[in-house]
């Protein structure tokens, strides 16, 4: 008889273990870290620059300090190697601008000033990027803190951007075996033209590209579907939404196994190089209802900051937030 309850004892031990590890396994599954930050995303572009690159330190502060994000929220990249680089930019523009770099001179570079710690900054973004591919791959939806750095052209800089992280990420995992076919969301007000230069003639890469026709850059780069809209007509949260109601179709036509999404806060009414009239309310249904596609799609999806030049950062900071929220709710409703 004690020998029974012996044995009934260790096995009801053993079940118990069992659960608990199970539990602890269905909870480290569960855990899904996917925002990418560093707090090497800093540089000086100089004092007078129209650039906020001050916003990828203040938007995580302020998302920590809202509880929009913790600390187990957060993974740190890695810079990407010349090796990265080299599969989109040419070997004689990187040497270029590290020579750039090492001269005062560098910081006289037009929009696009160079030095070591602004090629530092953008390289472990770009890193970023990739690992926020990697994790939409894994999770399902991930977002780099950072990126989308567009107008940057396989042998040149250009509109703020020295490398292409998005193509740089394409075409990596794309090379390691990871995905073949990627659409690209852009909703930056300005057109990817680096992007669209480099991906023009790969039929595995599909754009779209909604922005500002009466703007930089000029002239536009023909990608596979462009919305061209023009800041007179008064664009508004209607107007440019009802233009996003083509990607449902786009989606179903070309059926990427990623979705990169350049969630740019510039189409903001009172941004300082944007036409556009939309508000914060408006730029976040966008988000909603681009991140509700990739759901309905189950589409992995990556979401990159892109632009945003408001009068006042806040005003940035906010649109970028409501993104992060966005991504939250999806995750705490086992969205994607």
């Amino acid at each position: 008889m004690l020998l029974q309850d012996k044995v009934i004892r260790i096995a009801f031990y053993g079940l118990l273990t069992l659960l608990v590890t199970e539990n602890s396994l269905m909870a480290e599954t569960n855990s899904k870290a996917v925002f990418v930050w560093s707090e090497d995303y800093k540089a000086s572009l100089g004092r007078r620059h129209v650039f906020p690159v001050i916003k990828y330190q203040q938007l995580y502060h302020i998302a920590r300090k809202e509880g929009a994000l913790k600390e187990e929220d957060i993974i740190e990249p890695e810079p990407l190697k010349d090796t990265g680089l080299l599969l989109v930019h040419t070997r004689s523009y990187l040497w270029r601008l590290r020579l750039l770099a090492l001269t005062p001179l560098g910081m006289l570079n037009g929009e696009n000033p160079v030095s070591r710690g602004i090629l530092k900054a953008v390289r472990i973004a770009c890193g970023g990027t990739y690992d926020a591919c990697n994790l939409a791959l894994k999770y399902g939806i991930a977002m780099n803190l950072a990126g989308g750095f567009h107008h940057a052209f396989a042998n040149r800089e250009e509109g703020f951007c020295y490398y292409n992280d998005v193509a740089i990420a394409i075409k990596k995992l794309q090379k390691e075996g990871r995905i073949n076919k990627v659409m690209i969301i852009d909703c930056d007000v300005h057109q990817g033209n680096g992007t669209a230069r480099i991906f023009h003639d790969d039929e595995d890469v599909f754009i779209f590209d909604i922005y500002q026709e009466d703007n930089y850059p000029m002239p536009k780069i023909e990608v596979d579907y462009a919305i061209s809209l023009n800041s007179y007509d008064g664009i508004t949260d209607e107007r440019y939404l009802k233009g996003l109601a083509v990607l449902p179709d786009l989606i179903d036509k070309f059926t990427p196994e990623l979705i990169i999404y350049l969630a740019g806060a510039d189409p903001y009414k009172e941004d300082l190089l944007g036409g556009f009239r939309l508000t914060k309310k408006g730029l976040k249904k966008r988000d909603e209802y681009i991140i509700g596609l990739a759901k309905e799609n189950k589409t992995p999806i990556c979401v990159l900051l892109a632009g945003g030049y408001a009068q006042n950062t806040d005003d940035t900071l906010q649109i970028h937030l409501n993104t992060i929220k966005v991504i939250k709710g999806f995750l705490s409703t086992n969205g994607i």
